[in-house]
């Protein structure tokens, strides 16, 4: 079942079906489900799909011709070819008769990294029109995130070639939440909390279990599919894990500062040792840095957060118990160990759900679209969610995932909050969004019918139920 990435789908369709050839760069972090939206996008056009592996450049060539012989059918010509130029010459030729013929090549820095040569061989092939009379669809597509970027980037033979670049991100909650047709609102909110929006950690759910099943199942199993799936995504792209893995479980604790994160890692002298790594994570999209909205532009002023919801539940509750784990207690770290807790780890999560509702669906319920939306922190004014619509009005919310329903005094605080703060001064279009896991107060709810300014949200209604 394909879910989801309906824009995505669009805007690759859109370009294989352009009047000329087409060179696309897609890249993703790992199982972010990139060959599955290209299969996808693909499968009613004719098509090569090859996923190349860490082998020298001799044996992906050889294995890419099986590809196309078993796609396309196979010929002496092909079966003679022996360096890439003449296979992408022939790929071209095979166009000119399956008219807008698209070919993926998956895991592209893997041939790179053998072939350092490929690159420019791709900019002669493209320069020379060959691909034009077949409309041919060339598709690079890599995880190896900051490699994929070099491509477009001006040093790079193939800069100002490509044709469209799409950087895959992990699914929004509204489709991750089509893979469990059965739970609540809730417990719809809570899964995306802890296992992200990463369509592989989502498939592995089972949809008939509850979410602490699938926890148990999953993460708190010496046999679980993601037990160990933090490591193994370092492990795919990084040297030296160990440090990286300090980093994130620091930063998971609760460390947001750069100053803070550098005194929790051994070997670490400073701020400025640090930054190579944390940029590094960030162009992983495993760690992302956020400034507050009132801050000054240059303002140095950053906080970290763990920016993948299954690492900062994993680096939490999983690997401080992974003893425990592997002697099968699975159910009594849940009962003990998370379950008490995991309303406080979803505190933060679901702040960051509601800002990512915010970004993308404030038209429903306010009158424009968000132009931006972060947070605001300050030593006397926290503001879970802030933002401006494009109409220029300001939006200020705040983030409840705490069981009881809310009254009066939250929405009371959040509004004195904004007045408090320089985001937004002199704006006096003003809207004021509560999110809340268990409702409102009939008080709060006949406030809200009166005064259009002020939005409820309940899972629900951020699910758009």
């Amino acid at each position: 079942m394909f879910v989801g990435r309906a824009q995505e789908l669009s805007r690759l369709r859109k370009e294989f079906a352009t009047n000329r050839p087409s060179l696309l760069v897609v890249y993703g972090r790992r199982r972010i489900g990139k060959s599955t939206l290209l299969r996808e996008a693909a499968k009613d056009v004719p098509h090569v799909l090859y996923q190349a592996t860490r082998v020298t450049a001799a044996l992906n060539l050889e294995a890419l011709k099986s590809e196309i012989a078993r796609s396309l059918g196979g010929n002496d010509l092909l079966n003679g070819l022996g360096d890439w130029l003449s296979v992408l010459t022939y790929l071209a030729q095979r166009a000119e008769e399956m008219t807008g013929l698209v070919v993926v090549l998956d895991e592209f820095p893997y041939l790179v990294e053998v072939d350092p040569s490929l690159p420019s061989v791709l900019q002669k092939f493209w320069d020379s029109g060959s691909a034009a009379a077949g409309r041919l669809n060339l598709v690079l597509c890599g995880s190896l995130i900051a490699q994929m970027e070099g491509l477009l980037a001006e040093r790079n033979p193939l800069y100002g070639r490509q044709t469209l670049a799409m950087d895959v991100q992990p699914l929004p909650l509204r489709d991750a939440a089509v893979f469990f047709p059965g739970y609540s609102p809730e417990d719809r909110i809570l899964t995306y909390g802890v296992f992200g929006g990463i369509p592989f950690n989502l498939r592995l759910c089972d949809p008939d279990a509850g979410v602490k099943q699938n926890i148990i199942d999953l993460l708190l199993t010496d046999s679980g599919a993601l037990v160990d799936e933090p490591n193994v995504l370092l492990q795919s792209e990084l040297r030296e894990t160990q440090r990286y893995a300090s980093i994130l479980a620091v930063i998971a604790d609760g460390c947001t500062k750069l100053g803070e994160i550098a005194g929790r890692i051994r070997d670490v002298k400073d701020s400025v040792s640090l930054s190579p790594y944390m940029e590094r994570l960030e162009r992983m999209r495993l760690v992302r840095a956020v400034h507050s909205l009132d801050a000054a532009p240059k303002s140095r002023d950053r906080r970290y957060f763990v920016d993948d919801p299954l690492i900062a539940f994993w680096h939490r509750f999983v690997r401080p118990n992974l003893s425990s784990v592997a002697q099968g207690f699975g159910t009594e770290i849940w009962r003990h160990q998370i379950e008490l807790r995991l309303d406080d780890f979803m505190g933060g999560a679901f702040e960051e759900i509601c800002r990512a509702h915010a970004r993308k669906y404030s038209q429903e319920r306010l009158p424009a679209p968000a132009r931006e939306v972060g947070q605001i922190w300050g030593a006397d004014c926290d503001i879970d969610v802030a933002g401006q619509l494009l109409d220029g009005s300001m939006l200020y919310g705040e983030c409840k995932w705490r069981r009881g329903e809310v009254g009066d005094d939250v929405v009371n605080a959040l509004i004195r909050r904004a007045e408090h703060t320089g985001y937004g001064r002199g704006e006096d279009r003003r809207h004021f969004v509560v999110y809340a896991r268990t409702g409102f107060k009939p008080g709060v709810r006949e406030r809200a019918a009166r005064d259009g300014k002020i939005i409820l949200h309940t899972p629900a209604t951020i699910l758009g139920l």
